[in-house]
């Protein structure tokens, strides 16, 4: 009698990759020296890993699989800056929003929906104007992600309940809240200045 070889139960990316989260932050850390830089770069693994997935062998070494990707992407981002050096970095955004948020304003803005944050005067008007026009320019749901979790301090699982979306849904549109506002201060820098 010939038995059937089984196939393991396929398993969603959230919960096959959430377990590695510390791991590849740890990796990262070792990489880019910098927490900013490094939570980075961890979105960015998992927004590619969520892409590629179904290209993921299921029995094989998920670890070393992820690794692989964050290393490759590593290398291509420091290409890439090496090739083209970004003065306005995403980092030193999330910082200028989060310290403004807790220490120019008032500490309940965390605790505040994302809408509310856009209409709080007090701290709109303590980030610098090219930061206001970039969150008004950017699409609602990515900001929403992003001011959660840069102003609000929230974690991707948190976000996730408040928008009712899966948490890889949060880390791709946080990825791409960043990239967006990348290539809006880089297109700024390039604007000739009207005097």
């Amino acid at each position: 009698m010939i038995s059937e070889i089984e196939h393991p139960q396929p398993v969603d990316f959230e919960t096959a990759t959430l377990p590695l989260l510390n791991y590849l932050f740890s990796k990262a850390m070792k990489l880019t020296r910098n927490q900013n830089d490094a939570e980075d770069l961890v979105q960015d693994t998992y927004t590619l890993g969520l892409r590629k997935w179904h290209m993921f062998q299921p029995g094989t070494n998920l670890k070393a699989w992820l690794s692989r990707l964050q290393f490759n992407l590593y290398i291509s981002q420091y290409r890439r800056r090496v090739k083209r050096p970004d003065r306005t970095s995403a980092s030193r955004m999330e910082e200028t929003v989060r310290d403004r948020a807790h220490y120019d304003v008032r500490p309940d803005l965390v605790e505040q929906s994302p809408e509310a944050m856009l209409a709080d005067r007090a701290f709109l008007d303590s980030l610098p104007r090219e930061l206001r026009m970039g969150l008004h320019a950017l699409d609602e749901r990515y900001r929403s992600v992003l001011l959660l979790n840069v102003v609000g301090e929230k974690s991707y699982k948190d976000i996730a309940g408040t928008l009712h979306v899966p948490v890889g849904t949060v880390m791709s549109r946080l990825s791409r809240a960043k990239t967006f506002l990348r290539d809006y201060f880089s297109s700024l820098e390039t604007v000739p200045s009207q005097s």
